[in-house]
C-alpha cells in the first residue's frame, strides 16, 4: 500500500486482465454496494483506491450479507436472468462468466473422496441448472471491509455463475473457521438480511446448509493458514446435511 492506493500484483497477466474485467462488470451493476475505484493498471498489476475499514467481525456479518444480497439481486435483474448454471454466460459487456459446476467439480470430488463423502451427493447439489442464477465472487470474510455503517467489497480475482445463497454460505463458513461457531441468532440475522435484499424464495436454509458443505470441502486445504483456525466440523452450527442425506 502507498498513500491512498492499493496495488494488487499478479504473476499471470491473464489473471490481471480477468480481475479488471470482473471489477468493471460488478461496478456497472448499480447495486449501491461500495467497490474501490480502479485507478490504473499494468500488465501484471492493478492499482485500486485504498478504502478505509477493517475485516468484518461477527457483529458485522448481517450487513455483509445484505451487501452481498444487493449485488446478487442487481446481477440477476440486469444481466443473469436468462443465464443457466450449467453453461457459461456472456454479459452485455462481453464478459464470459463460467458456469457453476465445471470450475469446481474436480476439486470437490477430490476433496469429498478424502473426506469420505460420496460423489453422487456432490453431484446432486451441483446439478440443478434450472435454478435462478447469480454469481460467485470469493466470499472469504477478508474480501470485505467494514467501516461504520458501510460495507465495501474487495478482491475481484474469481467470478463464476452460482445459485443464490452459495456465496452467503461461503461467508458463514469462512467467518466460522476464523472466529469460531456462530450463534443461531447470527445465522438467522444473516439469512434474513440476504433474503430481504434478493427475495425470500431464493435462498432456503436447506440449500444454505448444503452449499456450506461445498465451501468446507473447497476450503479444507487452507485450514491453519490465512486466519482459518477452526475446522468446519467443529464449528458447524447444524448437523452435517450430507450425512443426513446418506442416511
Amino acid at each position: 500500500m502507498n498513500g491512498a492506493i492499493f496495488v494488487k500484483r499478479y504473476d499471470d497477466p491473464d489473471r490481471c486482465v480477468a480481475a479488471a474485467a470482473h471489477h468493471a462488470w460488478l461496478a456497472g451493476l448499480g447495486s449501491g454496494v461500495r467497490l474501490p475505484a480502479l485507478v490504473a493498471r499494468g500488465a501484471r498489476h492493478l492499482v485500486f483506491e485504498r478504502l478505509s475499514g477493517r475485516a468484518p467481525g461477527v457483529e458485522d456479518l448481517p450487513r455483509v450479507a445484505a451487501a452481498l444480497g444487493r449485488l446478487h439481486a442487481a446481477a440477476h435483474r440486469d444481466e443473469l436472468r436468462a443465464a443457466r448454471l450449467d453453461r457459461p454466460h456472456t454479459t452485455s459487456t462481453g464478459l464470459v462468466i463460467p458456469g457453476f459446476a465445471s470450475p469446481r467439480q474436480a476439486a470437490l470430488h477430490h476433496a469429498a473422496t478424502a473426506a469420505g463423502i460420496h460423489g453422487p451427493v456432490i453431484d446432486a447439489v451441483l446439478g440443478r441448472p434450472g435454478e435462478p442464477v447469480t454469481f460467485y465472487k470469493d466470499p472469504n470474510i477478508r474480501n470485505y471491509l467494514a467501516n461504520r455503517n458501510e460495507v465495501a467489497v474487495i478482491d475481484f480475482d474469481d467470478l463464476t455463475l452460482a445459485p443464490f445463497g452459495y456465496d452467503l454460505a461461503g461467508l458463514l463458513v469462512t467467518a466460522s473457521m476464523t472466529y469460531g461457531r456462530l450463534a443461531d441468532r447470527s445465522i438467522t440475522r444473516c439469512l434474513r438480511a440476504y433474503r430481504l435484499a434478493v427475495a425470500p424464495q431464493l435462498c432456503s436454509l436447506a440449500d444454505l446448509k448444503r452449499y456450506a458443505e461445498l465451501h468446507h470441502l473447497l476450503t479444507l486445504r487452507y485450514l491453519g493458514r490465512n486466519g482459518y483456525r477452526h475446522p468446519w466440523p467443529t464449528v458447524r452450527p447444524w448437523p452435517d446435511p450430507f450425512l443426513t442425506e446418506l442416511n
